[in-house]
């Protein structure tokens, strides 16, 4: 007859084990998983190894923390008689794909070490959950996504050795943060709080200000900067830098809250410096035209239909050929039009462009437009930007298309690289696009709020800045121009057999 299996408390290692590592998350690192921990890990390991520890960490990229948070779960469940480890997030499919993942690498890291008979009492389920061997109803790890309705039952935990972690803790309700630190009563319970900081209200900002222990609270607020990360390249570090803008800058690399310039896409000063510049794109570069179009119903509503026309060249918002936009002329802002003769108006108004490109709002009536375009034999490109970029870049960077298009128009306007060359509508325009707002999403992507939202502050539609910033819209592509009427009359196909014939000049014809 086998052997019954040593539960982990009858194990004669365990204790000792306890001994040594339950009051080191750093030892329990280097020795039970035989990794080494960056500085900002033993910063973070160091505040939540005591008994009661609130720690809450405002963190950029690439600081190792789902390593840590994995670490610091498998040593409370191993250390820790009886331990309750909670996880929450709002989202909790990634949870599983980044924490989770993590937790079942880290478990293996274990198994391979000097102690890996401790890694054969735990268990990882396929629901997010894990547990001790043998005490599956009362020592175990679970994660519940956070909101209002789950926030009383989850302050329901209770016990000596309870663990709470918010991962993305800027997004969670305050009603769930309040709830679950208001819940943790007993001398040995610990929370811990991560987040890239996108907010400048609620729970997690306030535990870096007026609930931290600088400011008389019990919250250690911790920054982590990409920088002092190991786990980054100075390479990509610099790519990032170049990429993001300086409010992006604080909250994804410097770990910083927003600023207060970070409000609106832009301010007023810039949004006045576009009708200042004059020509950026000379009629030698070989540019190409957009007529750019956002539709509104046409019956005397608060919407308006916009059509703009201007030069575009360049692609994307870095680099020397970054894309350059000036906006030549706006035939039409006005809600007197129906939408099926806006097809119609903005044919006419193009009719002179040489290899002009509809750029178009798609949704609603402006479907309508599109097709009647169509029909009549015009390049369209159909806009839906409340889809998600294409782009993996901008995918991780933008919570949507109209996230990208406006952010990039604003970094365009910042750099010198949009220029209004016609004052119609100037008042209207510059009031617009300097009251774009702008906040972060718990991943820390840029997001435009809805429209009436109360970050808008009641401004009414953009209709005229949102066709403006069609032109950056990530896979809005250009004709150049081969006419008089702009670029140097030049075609790609005639340029590339210039090239030939020059190549083979030398060589004999027969």
């Amino acid at each position: 007859m086998a052997d019954k299996r040593l539960l982990l408390p009858e194990d004669p290692r365990w204790l000792p084990f306890c001994e040594r590592y339950a009051g080191s998350l750093e030892r329990f690192a280097i020795e039970v998983q035989g990794v080494s921990p960056s500085a900002q890990q033993i910063e973070l390991f160091g505040s939540v190894s005591p008994s009661r520890s609130r720690t809450s960490v405002a963190s950029g990229h690439g600081t190792g923390k789902t390593f840590s948070i994995a670490n610091i779960v498998l040593w409370h469940l191993l250390c820790y008689p009886m331990s309750v480890t909670l996880l929450t997030a709002n989202d909790m499919d990634q949870l599983k794909v980044t924490v989770w993942k993590e937790i079942g690498v880290a478990l293996e890291r274990i198994r391979r070490g000097p102690h890996g008979w401790i890694a054969d009492h735990v268990e990882i389920l396929a629901n997010a959950t894990c547990r001790i061997v043998g005490f599956e109803a009362i020592w175990f790890v679970e994660s519940k996504t956070a909101n209002e309705k789950t926030a009383n039952k989850m302050a329901g935990r209770h016990g000596e050795w309870l663990l709470i972690i918010g991962d993305e803790a800027s997004s969670l309700p305050d009603i769930v943060l309040t709830t679950l630190s208001g819940a943790l009563t007993e001398q040995h319970n610990r929370f811990l709080l991560t987040s890239q900081p996108t907010r400048n209200a609620g729970f997690f900002y306030r535990t870096h200000h007026d609930l931290s222990i600088d400011n008389g609270g019990e919250w250690a607020s911790l920054v982590f900067d990409s920088f002092d990360s190991p786990f980054v390249s100075d390479e990509s570090l610099m790519e990032l830098w170049n990429q993001y803008d300086d409010d992006e800058r604080g909250v994804r690399l410097l770990g910083r809250f927003p600023q207060d310039s970070s409000k609106h896409m832009m301010s007023l000063a810039v949004a006045e410096a576009m009708y200042t510049r004059g020509r950026i794109i000379q009629d030698s570069e070989n540019f190409g035209w957009l007529t750019l179009g956002d539709i509104a119903s046409g019956e005397g509503l608060r919407d308006k239909s916009a059509n703009v026309i201007a030069r575009v060249i360049g692609y994307g918002d870095i680099g020397p050929d970054a894309r350059r936009v000036e906006v030549v002329i706006i035939p039409m802002l006005t809600n007197k039009i129906r939408s099926n003769q806006f097809a119609w108006a903005m044919a006419d108004h193009g009719s002179d462009l040489n290899n002009v490109t509809y750029v178009v709002d798609s949704g609603g009536l402006g479907i309508n437009v599109c097709q009647d375009l169509e029909d009549a034999g015009k390049v369209v490109h159909r806009v839906n930007w409340g889809n998600p970029c294409f782009k993996k870049s901008n995918k991780d960077r933008y919570l949507n298309l109209r996230a990208q298009a406006m952010h990039q128009a604003a970094r365009a306007a910042k750099e010198g690289r949009l220029s209004v060359l016609v004052v119609d509508y100037k008042n209207v325009l510059v009031g617009q696009s300097s009251r774009i707002p702008k906040t972060f999403t718990d991943k820390g992507r840029v997001s435009v709020p809805p429209k009436h939202a109360k970050e808008w502050d009641g401004l009414g539609s953009p209709d005229l800045w949102d066709a403006v910033c069609f032109a950056f819209l990530e896979s809005v592509h250009y004709m150049v121009c081969e006419s008089d009427k702009g670029g140097d009359g030049v075609t790609g196909a005639a340029k590339a057999l210039a090239e030939a014939e020059d190549m083979f000049a030398d060589l004999d014809k027969t």
